[in-house]
């Protein structure tokens, strides 16, 4: 089995509901050496998925590049696109869907935040949306500029104002450039958060009260997140259910996983889910836990999402 462990390494005040334009703190990056102990004894090599209002301070940078040195980790990009310039006047009011957000402005938001994250290594190749709302145009825009990898897909969940990820894989998989929550013949390789149904191919009846308006889409979503799936996270959940959900994966063939968690986590107080001290420890003491048992377990063995392409790369379906 493989896995991957990707951080969105982003500002502060995003769970506050305000997502402002403007320039924010990012002291919580600074926090990140508490992964020291899990990443060294473990052999992680994470990717560090980096925004905007991060990247353009330099001392942080610079700190972050110090910690790809020492993890062997991957730097890639995050695009906060409420914060990340070019910002113009008559922008949809944050946080846009990318949908509704113009192609050439989304594209001139990513090329901006890949100039800013560009040293002597070279271009970043790794991505994630901010919010997770990847659809086609950003996933068009992804594939135009020539980025190879991106983890923006969620299983069994539906992004504030679309796009609708309920019914896609929980495996890596090249999708199709007009609905990236299915299998297509994009050069981009999709590697979804590891989020799986409880019970298989349950997301088409999800995506079948989503379509039918039967429910409300609020509803809808609430029961498949909560009720329909499970999610190898363990940020989210005790390490029993991330336990579970890697088990059920792999019996429905699943090879990879997929670990996610932001920055301010680390930080006491910065994130709702890790308000204290004793809360960040716990945290950190679950996902040594975690990624201990999948390599006793499974052999399971760490990769960047950039090594992630190239081991996927040959079994990409050729465009017609």
């Amino acid at each position: 089995m493989k896995f991957t462990v990707t951080i969105d390494v982003e500002e502060e005040g995003l769970f506050s509901g305000v997502y402002s334009p403007g320039e924010a703190s990012a002291a919580n990056v600074l926090q990140l050496d508490r992964l020291d102990p899990v990443f060294m004894d473990l052999g992680v090599r994470p990717t560090l998925l980096v925004s905007y209002q991060v990247a353009n301070k330099g001392a942080i940078l610079k700190k972050l590049y110090s910690l790809k040195k020492r993890w062997n980790a991957e730097i890639g990009a995050h695009l906060h696109h409420w914060n990340t310039p070019p910002i113009i006047s008559d922008e949809v009011p944050p946080p846009a869907p990318s949908e509704l957000i113009p192609s050439y402005l989304l594209e001139a938001k990513v090329l901006s935040l890949i100039k800013i994250l560009s040293n002597s290594d070279g271009l970043p190749n790794s991505f994630r949306m901010g919010r997770f709302n990847m659809g086609p145009k950003m996933l068009q825009v992804l594939e135009k500029i020539g980025v190879k990898v991106d983890s923006s897909v969620t299983p069994m969940r539906k992004a504030y104002g679309g796009p609708n990820h309920i019914c896609a894989p929980s495996d890596p998989y090249f999708p199709d450039l007009l609905d990236p929550s299915r299998v297509g013949s994009s050069s981009v390789l999709e590697v979804p958060v590891t989020i799986v149904p409880i019970l298989k191919g349950s997301g088409r009846y999800f995506e079948f009260l989503s379509n039918s308006g039967y429910l409300p889409d609020g509803v809808v979503g609430w029961l498949s997140m909560n009720l329909g799936s499970i999610a190898a996270q363990p940020a989210w959940v005790n390490l029993q259910i991330a336990k579970a959900a890697v088990i059920t994966h792999e019996k429905r063939g699943g090879d990879c996983v997929t670990i996610f968690f932001h920055s301010s986590e680390l930080a006491p107080g910065m994130n709702p889910l890790n308000p204290t001290e004793e809360a960040v420890r716990r945290f950190t003491r679950r996902l040594h836990l975690f990624i201990r048992w999948m390599r006793d377990r499974y052999d399971a063995r760490c990769y960047t999402l950039s090594e992630l392409y190239r081991i996927y790369e040959p079994i990409r379906m050729p465009t017609l």
